[in-house]
């Protein structure tokens, strides 16, 4: 949580406010729609967002009239996107639930299922001010053996993380407007190659009061071959790797088939 000015935010409602300049949402909507379609999901499909978020994109499937549940292992975030949904006066199940718990919760129903917005690599560190890599590491592997154990046979499995051509930068995301003023928006991103540990750190700026706030978040400093590898031991085949999506420009994006 932040405060300015007797102001909170919390790390749902930051990375909404990120999420409003980062993404040309009904673009990439439309890419994923495509994307999804061209290999067989449509509308009539079960598809499970597995780190659902807030609720972008999931909400805008099913405004479309797409069968998504949703699933976080952030009970913060499970709450966002419960809020996001009545604003929108849309209904989705979804549920807190741990990654390697998703083959207690759910049997293989889904045709589809993706973890995107770089979700996977806080297997074991979103909201937490320290990380383990080694034990991250496990908690992915662990992550992607469930997203398999939940699709149908020929389900396909979305993945995105951390582009190939990032490197450390800080960049400026821009202003959004709140219902306490406007927010400056500031990230920086850091890479400790050695330990396999990327710091992601997200900078609001007040300017009615000129105070400044960071949010600091720590992940798993994936390999895009080591990626690839972990989905072919959950039994994945046919991965598909670097797939343009319309409307994803901040990450990199695999598929993998069932």
């Amino acid at each position: 949580m932040a405060e300015a000015s007797g102001i909170f935010y919390s790390l749902p409602e930051v990375w909404d406010f990120c999420l409003e300049k980062i993404y040309d949402k009904e673009k990439y909507v439309k890419g994923l729609i495509s994307i999804l379609g061209q290999r067989g999901i449509t509308s009539r499909s079960k598809i499970l967002d597995a780190g659902c978020g807030s609720g972008f994109p999931s909400l805008d499937l099913v405004s479309r009239g797409f069968d998504v549940a949703g699933a976080d292992k952030s009970s913060e975030m499970i709450r966002q996107i419960r809020l996001n949904a009545k604003k929108r006066g849309l209904a989705i199940p979804a549920v807190h639930v741990m990654w390697s718990d998703l083959s207690r919760r759910f049997k293989p129903i889904f045709g589809a299922a993706y973890c995107r917005g770089n979700s996977l690599i806080y297997a074991a560190s979103w909201e937490q001010n320290w990380i383990v890599p080694g034990r991250s590491r496990e908690e992915i592997q662990k992550a992607i053996k469930n997203f398999y154990a939940v699709l149908k046979p020929k389900g396909l499995l979305y993945l995105d993380v951390t582009s190939k051509d990032e490197k450390p930068h800080k960049e400026i995301i821009g202003t959004v407007k709140t219902a306490h003023g406007d927010v400056e928006i500031e990230w920086a991103v850091q890479h400790d190659a050695k330990n396999k540990i990327r710091t992601w750190s997200i900078l609001l700026a007040f300017p009615s009061t000129g105070e400044k706030k960071i949010y600091r978040s720590y992940s798993y400093l994936i390999d895009h071959a080591e990626l690839v590898s972990f989905c072919r031991e959950a039994g994945f085949k046919g991965i598909e790797q670097y797939v343009k999506v319309p409307g994803e420009r901040n990450y990199s994006v695999f598929i993998g088939h069932k």
